[in-house]
């Protein structure tokens, strides 16, 4: 089985991915260009040469011709980001093992606008849509936030406390261990602010963890 965890975003969606046969994580971003200070950009390309990270640029969907501020135009872009994720998806998982898929549910607690809301779940549902028609997953769950920062300790956690407890591995999860993400990160000094995509991999590996261990 290949468990597939998503932390959604328009422009910095991370993915996880585990298999219960290879017993490994693999970690992937599709990453907005350009996001984060000179500093986050020069770990994201560090993180790029990890064997079990794949650091995807997103197309500047701004900058194209054929972008304007019309719905048709958000709706080709969300389609166009989902064929994109999904073939990433296939490179990265085992080849002949089903899915079983997670997103992680909306923070309602977050400051994003109703508009970026509403975008962000258009995305996410264009995404699932056609996850249903090319993975064909035995099962599509979406997890509250709440839920999974309980999993990786406590469900009001903010996001420094959860890379925390990602770095003292909180679950105990031996195959996290093998992983060339977390020998980095594990090391990383990050003070205040987790930079990106480093959050969002975090995310989408408790995620994993959790539908993987069926909790």
């Amino acid at each position: 089985m290949n468990y597939i965890a998503i932390d959604f975003s328009l422009n910095s969606p991370g993915i996880c991915i585990y298999n219960d046969k290879s017993k490994m994580y693999r970690f992937i971003s599709y990453l907005k260009p350009k996001t984060g200070t000179k500093k986050d950009q020069s770990l994201q390309e560090e993180l790029g040469f990890l064997k079990d990270v794949t650091i995807v640029k997103q197309p500047d969907f701004t900058n194209d011709q054929n972008y304007s501020g019309t719905e048709l135009s958000k709706v080709k872009r969300y389609d166009r980001m989902a064929d994109e994720i999904i073939n990433l998806i296939l490179q990265e998982s085992f080849e002949g093992d089903s899915f079983t898929i997670a997103f992680e549910g909306t923070s309602y607690g977050s400051k994003m606008g109703t508009n970026n809301m509403i975008d962000m779940a258009a995305g996410a549902a264009i995404l699932k849509l056609k996850m249903l028609k090319i993975l064909k997953p035995e099962d599509l769950l979406t997890v509250a936030p709440t839920t999974i920062k309980k999993f990786a300790g406590k469900g009001n956690m903010n996001k420094t406390q959860v890379f925390d407890a990602f770095v003292a591995n909180s679950i105990d999860d031996k195959s996290l261990l093998k992983s060339p993400f977390y020998s980095l990160i594990k090391d990383l000094d990050c003070g205040k602010k987790i930079p990106k995509p480093v959050d969002d991999l975090i995310d989408a590996f408790f995620l994993t963890a959790m539908i993987a261990k069926g909790t």
